[in-house]
């Protein structure tokens, strides 16, 4: 039988290397369908951020603001500096394969504007007060206007937007 991928049980939990971290709630679920409605927001020891929208999508930046990897529909991708490489699992009942397939312009231009909507409306909802901070891990008490100030520096990215490669791994 193939193996399968679930959902992580809990972010707040599992994302120790996080080491700032916070989960926010939609406090605007007023009937209206949303795309999400639970995030959590953190940061590494190096200041890179990472955004959860429930458990996808998933985009993680580095300390300037340039997107390294995401997860979207299930799919990793991983910057290639000038494009994102998206990377799939072919499953067989003996092995898992990685497959990679880089973005055409235009499909990264696709990602890059569903990307900003996403942290567009993250960042009004935080400047709006319709986020409730149900859970922190940190030592940091400016921790939600340290969040609005690296997703401002994300926002503020042109091209590229896209970190370095990500090595592979050997």
């Amino acid at each position: 039988m193939a193996r399968i991928e679930e959902d992580k049980e809990d972010l707040m939990v599992d994302a120790t290397a996080l080491v700032h971290r916070a989960e926010f709630v939609r406090t605007d679920d007023e009937g209206a369908p949303h795309t999400w409605h639970i995030v959590t927001i953190g940061f590494r020891k190096d200041d890179s951020l990472s955004v959860y929208f429930d458990q996808d999508p998933f985009y993680q930046f580095d300390a300037s603001g340039l997107l390294r990897r995401a997860l979207e529909d299930s799919l990793l991708l991983r910057s290639q500096t000038d494009t994102l490489a998206k990377l799939h699992r072919a499953r067989s009942d003996a092995s898992t394969t990685l497959l990679r397939e880089d973005l055409s312009p235009e499909q990264l231009e696709a990602f890059r504007q569903r990307m900003r909507t996403y942290v567009e409306e993250l960042v009004a909802l935080l400047a709006d007060g319709k986020l409730d901070r149900r859970r922190v891990v940190s030592d940091d008490n400016a921790l939600n206007q340290r969040v609005v100030e690296a997703l401002r520096q994300v926002l503020s990215q042109k091209d590229p937007f896209l970190s370095k490669a990500i090595r592979q791994r050997r």
